[in-house]
């Protein structure tokens, strides 16, 4: 189903008005058949409560690694299917609810990479910034002080319930009852009947005590604040006792969506350690949204930086660029010392084999696209799609596949697994391509001509093919299924030059 303006809007607003973990799962249902159809199944409470749950380790993911081009392995957490199809719908949720700065590139609706390079365009000077261990840098803790703020405001601080309001000069995570006693200490209990002792009052976010100031100078003690709306602080109690409250939906959705694992962090003396922590994994469906809320106070500050030195900004997931006329990218510079300042502050590092300054006179490149004089593909890109054409048109499709999967492995082997189909290898190129130059660029169309005329005649050649080997009935089974649906596919046996082969044909 097709999400619309008028299911984001009704989104927001049951988001906003959660209390309880059964309003989250009434949200998740409503929203689960955007995503999976009218007839799925609903979630139920005990799914979010088991999968919520730390203690289930490893038996909630499915590790694997993918080997990266430039050596090493990158570590991939693939959710289980039931805590997978939460993550999904808790993501869209999240993405109704948050707008991403406007210097988000990556796994932001309506943007893409191409999105990302136009801004670079044409200036002279064009730097490059990786951050080392992207997902695994955020801790769960991060998440969930995060999802406290806006636009999500998952926390206790506002009660909204029966005009539940606090004084304006006031502002406190909890509601308390507090004496001063003769010592001069601040004794007390917080709402769910935890006790605390305090020399001072500390006016702070998350504090069980309110401001010495403040409690001094205006004679506030939090018992007689309260004293008149005793039934709105007893269901508050109530619902805090009962599991309820929109802190309790955030330490759900933060435990469902961070997983623990072994990471590398820095000590106080700059000394990387390997330690265990509770971070975003990298395979969550969760993660991408995750780390744009995240990154939202990054964006901002990297922002402000580059306003400040003439520059232009923008970050697609870990993939930094800053470019500009003039150059301001000189080691020790004012501009790097500031970058590398704001980054460590947020909780990141710079991933140093990845910095590359790029100038005039060199091909210029952002998250993969030439942006020399426009966006574009490299020359290789061209000049391998005309190659593989090239070869369907000259000697087949059987044996074209045969010399393309000989190349496709020595170019792509360390990260794709499988048997790659050159069909739909050259149509998801050819998408891409026009994602990236336009649908009415004259190099793509006369690509895409080529390929759908090549396309045409061998699903015509496998049709007979068909025919021959299995009898007529599969031959128009075959060609009927063609004709419904051109993503379909079906499997059928043949031979070719004494070889078993499994065709899949694109329908």
């Amino acid at each position: 189903m097709e999400l619309e303006q008028t299911h984001i809007d009704e989104i927001r607003t049951a988001f906003q008005n959660m209390q309880t973990k059964e309003d989250l799962l009434s949200l998740m249902n409503s929203v689960k058949p955007l995503l999976y159809g009218e007839k799925s199944v609903p979630f139920e409470l005990k799914q979010l409560t088991y999968y919520a749950n730390p203690n289930l380790g490893k038996t909630r993911y499915t590790e694997f690694k993918i080997k990266k081009k430039s050596g090493g392995n990158r570590s991939i957490h693939a959710p289980v299917n039931g805590l997978k199809s939460i993550q999904k719908t808790l993501a869209l949720i999240l993405q109704c609810v948050f707008v991403p700065h406007k210097a988000a590139m990556g796994f932001v609706k309506e943007k893409s990479i191409v999105d990302n390079a136009k801004i670079h365009i044409g200036n002279r000077y064009v730097y490059n910034i990786d951050l080392k261990d992207f997902f695994q840098s955020v801790d769960q803790a991060r998440v969930w002080k995060c999802m406290q703020l806006k636009p999500f405001n998952l926390n206790d601080l506002n009660l909204h319930k029966n005009n539940f309001v606090l004084p304006d000069d006031l502002k406190i995570s909890n509601l308390h009852t507090v004496e001063k006693s003769k010592n001069g200490l601040f004794i007390g209990y917080n709402l769910i009947g935890e006790r605390f002792i305090s020399r001072e009052f500390i006016l702070e976010n998350n504090a069980y005590v309110i401001g010495k100031k403040v409690f001094d100078k205006n004679y506030y003690s939090v018992k007689h604040m309260f004293l008149n709306q005793e039934n709105a602080v007893t269901e508050y109690v109530n619902m805090i006792r009962n599991g309820g409250g929109r802190q309790k939906i955030n330490n759900i959705i933060s435990n469902i969506c961070c997983t623990k694992m072994i990471v590398e962090r820095k000590d106080e003396n700059g000394i990387w350690h390997k330690v265990s922590r509770n971070v975003l994994p990298q395979g969550a469906p969760t993660s991408p949204i995750l780390t744009n809320v995240v990154c939202q106070r990054l964006d901002y500050l990297l922002t402000a930086v580059a306003k400040r030195f003439g520059l232009k900004y923008s970050r697609y997931a870990d993939d930094i660029t800053f470019s500009s006329l003039h150059n301001v990218f000189q080691k020790e510079s004012d501009f790097l010392t500031e970058l590398e300042r704001v980054i460590l502050d947020q909780g990141f590092t710079i991933k140093a084999s990845k910095t590359r300054l790029q100038v005039d006179g060199m091909r210029k490149e952002v998250t993969g696209l030439v942006v020399n004089d426009n966006v574009n593909v490299k020359k290789r890109y061209i000049k391998q799609l005309r190659m593989w054409l090239n070869y369907w048109e000259t000697y087949g499709y059987y044996k074209a596949e045969v010399i393309f999967k000989k190349d496709y492995f020595k170019d792509k082997g360390h990260v794709k697994t499988g048997q790659p189909s050159l069909r739909n290898v050259i149509d998801g190129k050819l998408n891409y391509l026009q994602m990236v130059k336009g649908a009415k660029d004259s190099t793509y169309l006369k690509l895409k001509n080529r390929f759908e005329k090549l396309n045409e005649n061998t699903e015509v050649n496998m049709i007979l093919q068909i025919w021959e080997d299995q009898g007529i009935e599969n031959a128009i089974a075959a060609f009927d299924v063609s004709k419904k649906n051109s993503k379909k596919r079906i499997q059928i046996n043949t031979d070719f030059d004494q070889s078993d082969y499994k065709v899949i044909i694109n329908l």
